[in-house]
């Protein structure tokens, strides 16, 4: 993979993250980054040079963004590990 690649997996790996975390209730930016290290016992460190930029690029209605927020509204009833309003089984 290369490093062209590997950034576009990592940039659309945040932005699925933030769209599944803001997909179960009104939150801000600084919100996100503390829940997502919350609930990955701090694994993920995400910087504001990283979530900001993300959350404009999401904000856009076209293309890429708007299959996202699709394939994250569909996805919903699916257990998520970032969702804790769901019991574990």
């Amino acid at each position: 993979m290369s490093r062209h690649e590997s950034a576009d997996l990592l940039q659309g790996t945040l932005d699925m993250l933030i769209l599944k975390v803001a997909a179960l209730e009104p939150i801000h930016g600084y919100a996100i980054v503390q829940r997502l290290q919350r609930i990955s016992k701090d694994a993920l460190q995400i910087r504001q040079g990283s979530l900001y930029p993300a959350l404009y690029r999401l904000e856009r209605p076209t293309g890429w963004n708007r299959f996202l927020r699709l394939a994250v509204e569909r996805a919903s009833d699916a257990r998520c590990p970032f969702d804790q309003s769901q019991p574990a089984p």
